[in-house]
């Protein structure tokens, strides 16, 4: 693949790029410690370019592996649209499981993300991570769309999310319903993830997302989950650990403190280690971009 920016003064070079999947939500890895990428991450078309799955390499986002002066690492998560995000759950574990395929050792890394620092353990299958403590949770609030009034339960894991539990996660309105929600003026300004649940025989919580950034549905959501479970815990009590199953069919851990249930904030920042997540991440190929300067 060659991406060609408005500069033709120097020869393309190859910039080796890594594909993982955390749950299927997928993502391009860079190692950008040398900042081999750094000059392109404003540019929005090359971003768009890379992630386009039939122009491009295809995937949700491209994730950067970068230098840290407050962590161990430091991750860059751009969407597929080429926005910048604060945090994405399922790219953490990617971006985990690629330190260690680079071969640096250690179990336990700290990681810079947006506006946090995270600590993650690389366990025999899973990674997990501690994730960032909820904030402005909102719960059995009515949201109008057309001329349907959804209940919906908000949260920000990270990024926001709103989620709405359905009786028929199979409909096919959701999907359709579901960028109202993220657009809606309720979410001013930085809008909404949107999440559809339900809770199967298993006592399980099915999932599925459409993301910001993406502009549509995702295999799965690592913030997503952990919002979801905050929701399925303190609105239909249900206890930890709560197992998320996005539309992949993986299965995705959320623990939390008894704080959860009545969603005392103050507790939650007075441990931020209690909310956590794991789940699986994995290599599925890597290649060369060939980036025209």
């Amino acid at each position: 693949m060659i991406c060609r920016p408005n500069s033709k003064n120097k020869a393309p070079f190859a910039l080796p790029f890594f594909k993982y999947s955390g749950c299927g939500n997928d993502f391009i890895l860079i190692d950008n410690r040398h900042q081999l990428f750094n000059i392109y991450t404003a540019k929005t078309e090359v971003i768009v370019q890379i992630c386009h799955r039939r122009l491009g390499i295809g995937a949700d986002g491209i994730i950067l592996l970068e230098n840290s002066q407050k962590a161990d690492f430091r991750m860059r998560i751009f969407n597929a649209d080429g926005s910048e995000a604060e945090m994405c759950g399922n790219g953490l574990r990617c971006l985990v499981r690629f330190i260690q395929d680079l071969g640096i050792p250690g179990n336990n890394f700290l990681i810079e993300t947006m506006h946090q620092l995270i600590p993650t353990t690389i366990l025999e299958k899973y990674i997990s991570a501690e994730m960032p403590a909820p904030k402005n949770c909102r719960f059995f609030e009515q949201l109008q769309i057309e001329e349907t009034s959804y209940i919906i339960h908000y949260l920000d894991t990270g990024v926001p999310h709103a989620i709405i539990f359905v009786e028929d996660l199979h409909d096919n309105q959701l999907m359709l319903i579901a960028p109202q929600i993220r657009y809606h003026p309720h979410f001013l300004p930085k809008g909404t993830n949107v999440n559809f649940a339900t809770i199967n025989s298993n006592n399980e919580v099915e999932v599925r997302t459409y993301e910001r950034g993406v502009e549509g549905e995702t295999l799965a959501c690592g913030t997503g989950a952990a919002a979801v479970a905050i929701a399925a815990a303190h609105v239909h009590g249900l206890k930890s650990p709560i197992s998320i199953r996005p539309k992949s069919g993986d299965i995705i851990y959320i623990y939390f403190p008894e704080a959860v249930y009545s969603l005392s904030e103050e507790t939650f920042l007075s441990n931020p280690r209690g909310l956590t997540m794991s789940g699986p991440a994995v290599r599925v190929f890597n290649g060369n971009i060939f980036i025209g300067i």
